[in-house]
């Protein structure tokens, strides 16, 4: 797995100007340097996002900062952007968001006052066959999921994957991301928060009901990152699109793609299944920005 610490972006200033209405980017701007906040995906399980310009190319170190969480900056084609992710379990209302400048003596943070739109996510109960109860309590389960959050970290300068994703199955998702989930025959331990480490019990990804033997593509342009079978998520998919979007599929019947193999989108990965404690054949996608889910037709929106 390759990490990197971000990369130097451009220097930015202290620059203030009103609040905008929702849906407007806020656009802050001081000689030539330009800095523009897009809330318009901006509700629990979508994310900001931030671009930043200058026609000079002055070094520094930039992150986006918002709620606690630290997301860098990486080239695009308008300058250097940070996608920053919004939890589904972030309540709606007014924040900070906080964009970081380091230089060699020079530190600041310019703040941005933004809103988190509301959003509901319904409630969702899963039955765990009583053949795969056992499999909840095998003791390398809890050390699988922090495997599966280290490579949720991975941050890769290189951009693999550019335009808008597109779903791994040519059928319509059961809306299930960002569902509080409530799972019969789990036992007395969490399930969703041993798969990946990450506190909560909600829905981190996107169901498509497919038949077993499905074709599986990959959303976007990606590096295999991992290629595994672990007990609760059963044949688990990995794709590091680059600059902290990785790609996760859970359940499939088999991968047809190995570690450290350049791949473009639409190729075919792995076919469906329903391995892991799965109650019957599905595909399961989800989409970390900076480990964090967000729901995965976000992606599917981002231009760029």
């Amino acid at each position: 797995m390759r990490r990197a610490a971000p990369v130097p972006c451009l220097f930015l200033l202290t620059l203030l100007s009103p609040a905008v209405a929702r849906g407007e980017a806020v656009l802050r701007s001081s000689g030539p340097f330009v800095v523009r906040v897009d809330d318009t995906l901006a509700y629990p399980g979508g994310l900001f996002i931030v671009d930043a310009s200058s026609r000079r190319g002055v070094g520094s170190y930039v992150v986006a900062v918002l709620d606690g969480r630290r997301c860098p900056f990486f080239p695009s084609s308008k300058g250097m952007r940070g996608l920053v992710p919004i939890p589904s379990t972030l309540a709606p209302g007014s924040y900070t968001l906080g964009v970081e400048v380091r230089a060699r003596r020079y530190r600041r943070r310019v703040p941005f006052p933004v809103q988190v739109a509301a959003r509901e996510y319904p409630g969702r109960s899963v039955v765990i066959p009583e053949v795969k109860r056992a499999l909840l309590e095998q003791p390398r389960a809890v050390r699988d999921g922090r495997q599966v959050l280290l490579y949720l970290r991975t941050q890769t300068p290189y951009r693999y994957s550019r335009g808008p994703f597109q779903p791994p199955v040519s059928a319509p998702p059961v809306y299930s991301f960002g569902a509080p989930m409530h799972y019969e025959g789990k036992g007395g331990g969490p399930v969703e928060a041993t798969t990946d480490s990450v506190w909560g019990e909600v829905h981190r990804g996107m169901d498509y009901q497919v038949p077993a033997g499905t074709v599986v593509q990959a959303p976007g342009a990606a590096l295999v990152l991992m290629a595994a079978d672990l007990p609760l998520t059963g044949q688990t998919l990995m794709l590091d699109h680059g600059q902290g979007v990785i790609s996760v599929f859970f359940h499939l019947g088999r991968i047809d793609v190995r570690p450290g193999q350049v791949i473009e989108g639409r190729w075919p990965v792995a076919i469906s299944g329903d391995t892991g404690i799965a109650s019957e054949p599905h595909v399961h996608w989800a989409v970390y920005v900076h480990g964090v889910a967000i729901d995965p037709r976000v992606m599917e929106r981002l231009l760029d």
